[in-house]
């Protein structure tokens, strides 16, 4: 239900003293994610992210609706809408899970609504003028996740498989890795499948089939694969939900994840502080929020770009040529052909030492 203003611009969720946005996550259904985390963290910045006082774009409060999409496309889709039209969000933002950001974003684009997310799949978003991708979609960081396992394992790890979902969307992430590492072993499980199953492919009892695996399926599954295949390989990987503390707490119960490499869009909550201290100042106190509050940080920008007359459209077109850095989401760079346009990954190591949690191994890396 968008207001139009005498130009044409739609201004749904734009008051003269607030903008509404709405984001959506797999809080149940795929990751072991505290819901008490996104309530707090959605509105941390906006509250207190300036000085410990709240945000202000142009006189206006961000104003933030939250949605748990349960880790099904077609509940996204439905739960983006009802943001959309029911709580008149001006743009919506999907917090992790391909086959969901690819549904709500194709929901929004039919809408002209703005639609922002971590970087996952490039199919079916590319091509859409109203999606960009706030972090380095998988298949721009394949290459750069084989470059390191040569640079980091190579000679021993000779033999690296790729676990990936079998979904449609992780058909560019899966060609891009078996380009730069030719001769990887690829299996594709449903999305239903037990981690546990697996195991056998990668161990012979406690016998490594493989040296380094890369996981790109849900974290829940990554976590069975993990326990149940007792010859722990390394493992190594991308995204953003694989690279959380609870899912590090998690491994380490069993030492399986000990010393697990993955890409992030943020450097890891431990070191937040080397980062912007403002963030724990505010009261922010684990990884959701951390990511949170480096998202919002990217917004806040890209709002300013916007400029006072905020309109939909007038958002899609100033983003499409905008660049931001924030120091702690990668640097970006938007052009009108590109809207994938992240410079760098954070990696991030597991650590088992104190309970499980990961550490910042090298931030704002842009090739190994």
């Amino acid at each position: 239900v968008g207001t139009a203003t005498a130009g044409g611009g739609d201004r749904t969720g734009v008051t003269a003293n607030s903008i509404t946005i709405g984001i959506h996550a797999p809080l149940t259904g795929a990751a072991p994610l505290a819901q008490t985390s996104f309530v707090k963290g959605k509105d941390l910045y906006w509250n207190r992210g300036n000085g410990g006082k709240p945000v202000e774009i142009f006189g206006r409060r961000v104003q933030v609706v939250f949605q748990d999409d349960q880790y099904n496309p077609s509940h996204a889709r439905l739960v983006c809408q009802q943001m959309a039209e029911q709580e008149n969000a001006f743009l919506l933002v999907g917090g992790g899970g391909t086959d969901q950001i690819q549904a709500c974003a194709q929901y929004a684009a039919s809408q002209g609504i703005p639609y922002l997310s971590a970087g996952v799949t490039e199919i079916g978003l590319s091509q859409l003028a109203n999606y960009f991708a706030l972090s380095k979609s998988y298949a721009q960081q394949a290459p750069m996740l084989a470059s390191y396992v040569k640079q980091k394992f190579r000679p021993r790890a000779s033999r690296v498989a790729m676990v990936a979902t079998n979904t449609a969307n992780f058909d560019d992430a899966v060609q891009a890795f078996q380009q730069a590492y030719p001769g990887v072993a690829v299996f594709r499980p449903e999305k239903n499948e037990r981690g546990s199953s697996m195991a056998g492919r990668l161990c012979t009892g406690t016998v490594k089939n493989f040296d380094v695996v890369f996981p790109l399926v849900a974290p829940t599954y990554y976590l069975e694969m993990a326990g149940a295949a007792k010859c722990n390989p390394q493992y190594v990987g991308v995204g953003i939900t694989m690279g959380l503390d609870s899912v590090a707490r998690l491994g380490c119960d069993s030492r399986s994840t000990e010393g697990a490499r993955f890409f992030s869009p943020a450097p890891a909550f431990a070191d937040s502080n080397r980062f912007d201290g403002g963030f724990r100042r505010a009261g922010g106190s684990d990884d959701i929020m951390w990511l949170l509050w480096g998202l919002s940080k990217t917004l806040h920008q890209l709002f300013l770009k916007a400029g006072p007359n905020l309109t939909r459209e007038g958002f899609i077109a100033s983003t499409s040529r905008a660049s931001v850095r924030t120091g702690i989401y990668p640097d970006i760079q938007y052009s009108r052909s590109n809207h994938f346009g992240a410079k760098q990954v954070h990696l991030l190591r597991n650590v088992c030492q104190g309970g499980g949690r990961y550490v910042t191994e090298r931030a704002f890396v842009s090739r190994f």
